[in-house]
């Protein structure tokens, strides 16, 4: 059988915890190929391709932690303290299936300085886009991750 997508489904703890080191390996690489730098990284969540695997990964990311408040219809997040290849995780969150999210994931980079960083960056390739007052998405056709620069 042909396998759609890189990880899912998703069927057990091990293979969760490879697609969140596979999400924090991606987005620094996303970060440091778009801005020559690595941006911190505070937020991982996962989309799920398949309603049985969303079922089985909600049901998972919701004891890791408290409800967070940003969470939404199609995303779940929660609020956990994990280290992740050097990055401090603050929230986890899973997609509900979406036939055009056929990326692994996404994450938040929390930055300082978002006005600045936004007036030197967004806009200027089409791979910086300019998302919201409070947000800047970022991508690269290579990569099966999304980015998403946020204020801290």
């Amino acid at each position: 059988m042909h396998k759609l997508y890189r990880f899912s489904p998703i069927k057990d703890e091990k293979e969760l915890e490879q697609v969140l080191d596979y999400l924090t390996t991606e987005l620094e690489k996303l970060s440091r190929k778009l801005f020559d730098h690595k941006l911190p990284i505070t937020t991982l969540k996962i989309f799920s391709h398949y309603q049985d695997e969303y079922e089985y990964l909600h049901n998972l990311v919701i004891k890791m932690g408290p409800k967070a408040s940003f969470s939404s219809e199609t995303s779940t997040y929660v609020q956990v303290s994990k280290n992740i290849r050097g990055y401090d995780i603050s929230y986890l969150g899973i997609r509900i299936v979406d036939p055009y999210r056929l990326h692994v994931g996404c994450g938040d980079y929390e930055i300082d300085n978002f006005d600045e960083f936004k007036k030197k960056y967004a806009g200027k390739t089409p791979c910086v886009r300019d998302f919201s007052d409070d947000m800047i998405e970022i991508w690269r056709p290579e990569f099966d991750v999304l980015g998403y620069v946020i204020s801290k």
